[in-house]
């Protein structure tokens, strides 16, 4: 496999686990009124959508990381 490839593909899973992590803490500390939640879809409920988020995010960081 190519090598920038290679490197593109494990920036974009540090982002993405960076981001799940925020999402992860970000989530107990909602529930328990300390912070609101941040993403607000019609329809859904604050804790789901940023639990959607975060395990999106870590969708999109086991690819970044995975060897092929």
């Amino acid at each position: 496999m190519n090598i920038a490839y290679t490197n593109v593909r494990r920036k974009i899973g540090v982002i993405s686990l960076v981001l799940a992590l925020i999402f992860i803490v970000w989530l107990p500390l909602g529930i328990l009124a300390l912070v609101p939640f941040i993403l607000e879809l019609p329809g859904e409920s604050g804790l789901r959508s940023h639990a959607g988020v975060a395990v999106g995010c870590l969708l999109i960081a086991a690819w970044g990381f995975w060897e092929s």
